[in-house]
């Protein structure tokens, strides 16, 4: 076998591979003896069928089989004889078959060499946040406010109910795309609708219809009707007033306190908003380091592994949506940046894990499993779920590295404590 290799722009490479013909003739004519024995066609009994019948019959479709398998087989051989890795399977081109001789060209994408680049330049926020008297007050607000359930109620609407209504939305006459609603439940004072909706609905009751002229908002995520002026005419079907929950044995007895009251219901929650501004900060912080990192160290992607990964992603979204029907090959480009960032990501972990021979021991996944568990209602059931199963074992192994690699570039970037409010440090990050 003879290779020769040429190297294109990037991550490109073309090889040239040819190899003698005489191994793979030898091939054929042995397939074909074994198919005269065992072929059936009409006219011959089997095992009588004469090699040259066989040989008309399924000659062509025997040497395109080995051709292939051969193509495959040498260059797997020749990237191994040059010390290649390539990235994503080759394009094979310009196969040329003689007597003696075959040849072929696989052009294809190899990983690149990832230089991890110096963090001692690179400032890492690390966020502090307390947990005030008046966050715990404000989420066991939320908490009741979220078990707060509605009953009909016989009266004119008011602050805080749940209004069933029909709608129809026109812009100087006429309509507009989801301009109609039908059994649309609005709880007043929540936002949900446009300024003056809710409003417009207090001191009214069931069977009245009404028109309120309001306008969309400058800033609507529509834009089409964004800033004009609109007339909804509103049919109200159905008025219920909330029922709030009272801080009782009762009520804390929902969530697993069954004894000491409010201050042990109290202390429950503080507790579970401690372990979750523990996972929202170990998140912030890890996103921070890694995409610094990834700044610092850059380095060409192959292309093959982007397509990859943006069809995963795509096909993600497809079955998070449900959406049936439709081919989101076309649109790759969507989830192109994205896909980079990841492929690129895991280039550069997989270099300073593998650099800094990181391991994760049993123990340690055992833990990073514990912790994640301990926040659902039955932990063992969950920690016996991953470490029984090697798939989410490896899974939890990837989390333990990653950490570990989080560690290792705090220890060689500068670091800075930022203070937040714990309300604005939960928020979700925009951008």
């Amino acid at each position: 076998m003879q290779v020769a290799v040429e190297n294109k722009e990037g991550l490109e490479k073309v090889m040239t591979i040819s190899f003698a013909a005489t191994d793979m003739n030898k091939e054929i004519q042995s397939r074909l003896q074994s198919l005269s024995k065992t072929a059936k066609l009409n006219g011959f009994r089997p095992g009588k069928v004469p090699l040259q019948v066989i040989k008309q019959k399924f000659g062509p479709q025997v040497e395109a089989e080995l051709l292939n398998e051969n193509i495959q087989k040498t260059f797997y051989e020749a990237v191994s004889q040059e010390k290649i890795r390539p990235a994503g399977g080759p394009e094979i081109d310009k196969v040329e078959t003689g007597k003696d001789e075959i040849s072929y060209t696989a052009t294809f994408e190899v990983f690149p060499e990832v230089e991890v680049g110096s963090l001692s330049d690179i400032e890492i926020e690390m966020p502090v946040v307390t947990i005030e008297t008046a966050d715990i007050d404000k989420t066991i607000d939320n908490i009741v406010k979220q078990q707060t359930h509605f009953h009909d109620a016989d009266r004119e609407v008011q602050e805080g109910d749940k209004v069933t209504t029909d709608f129809v939305g026109t812009i100087e006459g006429e309509a507009f795309s989801g301009n109609e609603g039908k059994d649309v439940p609005v709880v007043i004072g929540s936002g949900q609708m446009i300024e003056g909706f809710e409003q417009g609905l207090i001191g009214k009751k069931v069977g009245e219809t009404l028109t309120l002229n309001l306008k969309f908002p400058d800033d609507y995520q529509y834009t089409e009707v964004a800033g004009k002026p609109v007339d909804f005419e509103i049919t109200i079907s159905k008025v219920e007033a909330p029922h709030t929950p009272e801080l009782n044995d009762e009520f804390f007895a929902r969530f697993g306190v069954n004894e000491g009251g409010l201050d042990a219901f109290r202390e429950e929650v503080e507790k579970n908003m401690s372990m979750e501004l523990e996972r929202n900060k170990q998140s912030r912080v890890k996103n921070d380091i890694l995409n610094k990192v990834l700044e610092a160290s850059p380095f060409d992607v192959p292309k093959a592994l982007i397509t990859d990964e943006a069809r995963r992603l795509a096909e993600q979204m497809r079955q998070q949506y449900n959406i049936e029907g439709q081919n989101l090959e076309n649109e790759l480009s969507l989830f192109e940046e994205e896909a980079k960032k990841r492929v690129a990501l895991g280039l550069l972990l997989a270099e300073i894990i593998k650099s800094n021979e990181f391991k994760a021991s049993a123990e340690e996944v055992k833990a990073k499993v514990e912790n994640l568990a301990s926040s659902y209602e039955s932990p063992d059931e969950l920690v016996n779920y991953y470490l029984n199963n090697k798939e989410r074992t490896a899974e939890i192994e990837s989390l333990v590295m990653e950490d570990k690699v989080v560690d290792w570039a705090c220890e060689q970037a500068k670091t800075t404590e930022k203070s937040y409010a714990f309300s604005d440090f939960m928020q979700p990050e925009r951008g």
